[in-house]
């Protein structure tokens, strides 16, 4: 809705400073930061400070301290009119203060008086018409100083008590009085408790310190009885338990109310019930970890948790263990679930809450395809590791979000996520990593159930001011070192997620049967989705839907040959199959052109030519699309470990690349082969330093998985250096465990 009054300022200030600050207002008649950045700039201005910019700081507040309040002698009659006072009076009329019917005198007239009394009065300040510099730096802002719709008024009763109470201390900084509690009256709330406490200015930082903690717990213990006169503890106190939800109003007396209030939020937030004021209680209200040193069950970490360390924290009272479901290819940092790790926890007493973490630190992370992607990985690895039905997953949103971000891309992202997240076959329940208000907005819109709070980044937004969602199962509080060598980090738990106390097998270790012929049709149309859903290119979509069924068709016609393959090397047939089908869907006629010009570059050093130009030395060729060169390092890297018995070729010979390139182009069941081992030998060197040996490729970690099918076409150098990378590891670590969990069906 357009407003003359702020057209009219507007429209005065494109005249006046347009041309020498270099910023042209819209002439939209409604208020909005790039009015209030404009009128603040033009206040530096008529300062002298260079440069302007849009904040109002401690310089342009020092110039206009030593400027004085505005009122009828300042500026005196002999510096009227004065852009400065046209500056007040503009700041008035967009935040709706007549200061003179729309009027822009630059004298202080009785109407701007009047409008300066009456946004006193609002902000709880003493009735006054001078514009003291702090309330002029107040009008610059987009804060209210009435009740705003949904504003809670005793919320700004407390707002206006604060203004009335501090605004003489020196960097104690008018508050809205609009009813909402956010960052500024929460920073505003720390500075009156450590006012109240002694801390002199300069001392008072606004920080939740050691001082502070130490003066709390000396004086801040209240009870029923307890009154204010001349500290204002309740007061503060009762403002701390109304914005967690207990509508106990403000006022000075601690009544059997306020601690019925008290014994219900600190039985919420996991405290001993007192029902009285203490350092826990007051800590819990000013800042998101509340008192860190208390003791949690809880402990997150990207620490491989062994049988000695697990003694170790099971010892100190740890029994919640929050462990990683996947890495990413790279394996950095190697962070996840290992091979008997779930197995050990639980064997200790301790219950496992899985966590999904491979990206979410920055917003263009959060994509409704990306949800889908994520959804799949942590199903499937939750699947592999015998994560049972109604296991909740926490998805992790590790920055500090803003409201439109939250509603716009994370949504989406919990959206994909929901889509997806059953695909295995077990239910597995959404659960949400990150901070507070991020993880109340996703719960309620029905896109998680539970919520793991990053509580720990007490200077979020979405932190501040915000209490603690009644959706919470565990309050990241504090990061130590347990034992002198294992860190973690420190979790109080509400009992809401019981976390997984038993595992579900998944994967047997015994060889994989052949495909009975009752499940061909079923199998085939499974593995089908898993192939044409994770492919983005409608040309790639079209070749899939031709080749398919003769992909399909070599399954069939090769099962015997793969599944006594898969048990001579000891390992799943879905590692044999993985890149048959998804390599084989996708052949195509440009295959056959590079397979082309390798004969024609081969041909000719047979005759002692040189190549001809186009033409070259290898291609992936054959059913599982592979090439020699890597088929070469592969059969290689198998006989000296053991895994075939063959004869070893020399990569710098051509002879021994072109026999190899002669084979897989030929010869499908040696094609099959050399790429079995090629995924073999990328699972094996998972992590690069930490990979796994070659006994334990039977039952693979999924980070293994997704290394191994990313690594059969990426190499290292590229792992992790983008998305498509990734997405092509995780598409077919899709597909990969399709095939297994129709094996273990198989299996009967």
């Amino acid at each position: 809705m357009s407003d003359p009054w702020v057209s009219g300022v507007q429209h005065w200030y494109n005249e006046t400073y347009s041309d020498t600050l270099g910023v042209e207002l819209s002439v939209d008649g409604a208020t909005g930061w790039a009015t209030m950045y404009a009128l603040t700039r033009a206040l530096q201005y008529e300062l002298g400070i260079s440069p302007q910019v849009d904040n109002f700081g401690s310089g342009t507040l020092s110039a206009l301290t030593t400027f004085g309040s505005l009122n009828t002698t300042n500026p005196p009659a002999s510096a009227q009119p004065s852009n400065i006072v046209k500056l007040a009076q503009a700041a008035l009329y967009c935040k709706g203060y007549n200061a003179g019917n729309g009027e822009l005198p630059g004298t202080w007239t009785a109407a701007t008086q009047a409008a300066v009394t009456q946004l006193t009065t609002d902000l709880g300040l003493t009735p006054s018409s001078a514009l003291a510099p702090k309330v002029f730096k107040f009008l610059l802002t987009m804060d209210a100083a009435t009740l705003l719709p949904g504003g809670d008024p005793s919320i700004r009763d407390a707002q206006r008590a604060l203004n009335r109470r501090y605004i003489g201390r020196r960097d104690f900084y008018i508050v809205p009085a609009d009813g909402y509690f956010l960052r500024d009256t929460h920073r505003a709330l720390m500075f009156a408790v450590q006012y109240e406490l002694g801390l002199a200015d300069g001392v008072a930082n606004g920080n939740f310190g050691p001082t502070t903690k130490s003066y709390l717990a000396a004086q801040g213990n209240l009870s029923v009885g307890s009154t204010d006169t001349t500290k204002f503890f309740v007061h503060l106190f009762r403002l701390g338990i109304i914005v967690n939800g207990y509508p106990v109003g403000f006022s000075g007396t601690f009544d059997a109310a306020l601690s019925t209030a008290v014994s219900q939020f600190q039985q919420f937030v996991a405290l001993p019930v007192t029902g009285a004021a203490n350092f826990q209680t007051w800590a819990a209200l000013l800042v998101s970890t509340g008192d860190p040193d208390r003791a949690g069950t809880g402990a997150d970490c990207i620490t491989t948790l062994t049988s000695e360390k697990l003694a170790v924290l099971r010892a100190a009272g740890y029994e919640y263990f929050g462990r990683y479901l996947t890495n990413t290819p790279d394996f950095s940092p190697d962070k996840c679930l290992k091979r008997g790790e779930a197995e050990r926890i639980i064997a200790a007493g301790g219950r496992i809450f899985p966590i999904f973490q491979t990206g979410g630190s920055e917003y263009e992370h959060f994509t409704n395809r990306r949800g889908k992607e994520v959804a799949e990985e942590a199903s499937n690895a939750a699947w592999a590791y015998g994560f049972p039905e109604n296991t909740v997953i926490y998805f992790a949103v590790d920055f500090d979000a803003l409201p439109y971000q939250v509603e716009g891309g994370i949504m989406e992202y919990f959206e994909g996520i929901h889509e997806r997240i059953g695909r295995t076959g077990r239910t597995y329940r959404v659960g949400i990593y990150g901070p507070r208000d991020v993880c109340r907005t996703i719960v309620a819109a029905g896109l998680a159930e539970l919520s793991f709070v990053s509580d720990m980044s007490t200077g979020y937004a979405g932190n501040l001011g915000q209490p603690l969602p009644g959706s919470w199962a565990f309050d990241q509080v504090q990061t130590l070192t347990v034992g002198g060598a294992i860190e973690i980090d420190k979790n109080i738990v509400s009992g809401r997620d019981q976390g997984v106390q038993a595992l579900v097998p998944s994967l047997s270790t015994d060889a994989d049967p052949l495909i009975p012929a009752q499940y061909v049709d079923a199998f085939k149309e499974d593995v089908w989705r898993e192939v044409f859903e994770h492919e983005d290119s409608l040309a790639q979509q079209g070749i899939m839907t031709e080749n398919f069924n003769n992909t399909m068709a070599r399954i069939d016609t090769h099962d015997a040959y793969i599944t006594d393959l898969a048990a001579q090397l000891d390992v799943p047939k879905a590692l044999v199959m993985t890149p048959m089908i998804w390599e084989g869907s996708v052949i195509n006629i440009v295959d056959d052109v590079q397979d082309g010009r390798v004969r024609a570059y081969y041909n000719a050093l047979e005759l002692g030519l040189t190549p001809p130009p186009g033409s070259e030395p290898d291609s992936s060729t054959g059913c599982c699309q592979i090439k020699a060169s890597t088929a070469l390092r592969s059969i290689n890297w198998a006989v000296a470990n053991g895994v075939l018995a063959s004869r070893t070729y020399d990569p710098d010979r051509w002879q021994d690349m072109w026999e190899i390139w002669q084979l897989l182009n030929t010869d499908e069941e040696w094609n099959i082969r050399a790429a079995a081992v090629t995924m073999m030998r990328e699972a094996a060197r998972a992590g690069q330093g930490g990979g796994a040996s070659i006994a334990e490729l039977r039952i693979m970690t999924p980070s293994q998985v997704m290394a191994m099918c990313t690594g059969y076409n990426y190499s290292w150098s590229d792992v992790g250096m983008g998305d498509e990378a990734m997405r092509y590891g995780r598409n077919r670590m899709n597909l990969y465990y399709a095939i297994a969990r129709w094996h273990e069906i198989f299996r009967g």
